[in-house]
């Protein structure tokens, strides 16, 4: 059994890290140009939609000195207020055609893929708008995609590791509820992944080399207790 104080704040940061690795790690030299030349953010999407709930997330990148050097991805759960009719949607495939700076205000137009019940929907108008770097609005062409959902955007959150650092440190203030809820997580982590070894196969290869290699163990700030 284990007990963490700062385990929350390390977990996450290697979450934060191995997902940019995994992300851009196998792309990493098909990039044109110095990775300073590129714009790119990622965050939540949460939103509500007339009646319907949208949560998840999305990522994003464009080179501004070509506009073509750009990508968007958002894969997003929706389902009723109720909570009836559950279902998921992606938006890929997305090309920059013009951007717009007003102040900390940027507007970005394009096109995008979207998957829908009948199949994906290809080439539809979209706007991005992100206001003073901490909101997105995502604006989809109803009339291609039966007003699905609905004639006002999308919204979400443009996130920054530093953003996400101060609030897991916030949450970590509450340390009575941290002690208690960490060991818990992690009780259900490892019952979940089976830890005798089925089911680590099926993790991302990262996860998994370092699962393979844990037989070093690290006292961080004395902070770690193996009893």
């Amino acid at each position: 059994m284990f007990t963490y104080t700062n385990f929350f704040r390390i977990l996450s940061t290697f979450v934060i890290a191995g997902v940019l690795l995994s992300l851009t790690g196998a792309n990493a030299l098909a990039l044109s140009g110095s990775i300073t030349d590129y714009k790119f953010g990622y965050g939540p999407i949460a939103s509500i939609n007339n009646d319907w709930i949208l949560a998840g997330h999305w990522m994003g990148y464009f080179n501004p000195s070509n506009l073509t050097d750009s990508g968007f991805h958002s894969t997003f759960d929706m389902v009723m207020q109720n909570g009836s009719a559950p279902h998921m949607h992606q938006i890929s495939n997305a090309t920059i055609s013009d951007v717009k700076k007003d102040g900390n205000n940027e507007t970005i137009q394009g096109f995008v893929t979207i998957t829908m019940r009948d199949g994906p929907v290809l080439n539809v108008p979209t706007t991005w708008t992100t206001s003073n770097n901490n909101t997105l609005a995502i604006d989809l062409d109803p009339s291609m995609i039966d007003n699905h959902f609905g004639e006002t955007p999308i919204y979400g959150l443009v996130l920054t590791p530093e953003k996400e650092m101060e609030i897991m440190n916030k949450m970590m203030e509450d340390s009575k509820f941290m002690d208690q809820w960490i060991p818990l997580m992690m009780q259900n982590m490892m019952s979940t992944l089976n830890m005798n070894g089925e089911n680590i196969s099926a993790m991302p290869p990262m996860m998994n080399h370092s699962i393979s290699n844990n037989t070093t163990e690290m006292n961080m700030d004395n902070n770690m207790v193996i009893p």
